[in-house]
């Protein structure tokens, strides 16, 4: 996420990447799930029917760009999505993609 004293090109740039990070399905089903408990690694693959290792690659890339972190517990990581302007962007899909 960007500071208060960010200029307007740096929050673009910070708004395309994010844009870009959720354009991919299997991101953007990884956060869906994500957003709503936290989750590890097999029980994620096994729900979204991606490998360990490409979910792993997704997770990274996520991470990296801040839109999920994770907690370690002995020799697991547990991820989670509650970042703010994720959760609202998935709010909007959600109503627009899911109306009647």
């Amino acid at each position: 996420m960007y500071s208060d004293h960010a200029t307007r090109d740096q929050r673009l740039s910070w708004h395309a990447d994010l844009l870009s990070q959720l354009a991919n399905p299997s991101r953007l089903q990884v956060c869906v799930f994500l957003s709503d408990h936290e989750q590890d690694v097999n029980g994620l693959a096994r729900k979204i029917g991606i490998s360990q290792p490409a979910l792993s690659r997704h997770l990274a890339r996520l991470h990296r760009s801040g839109i999920i972190k994770f907690r370690s517990e002995a020799q697991f990581r547990y991820y989670s999505c509650d970042h703010p302007d994720v959760l609202r962007l998935l709010k909007v899909l959600t109503e627009i993609f899911d109306a009647d």
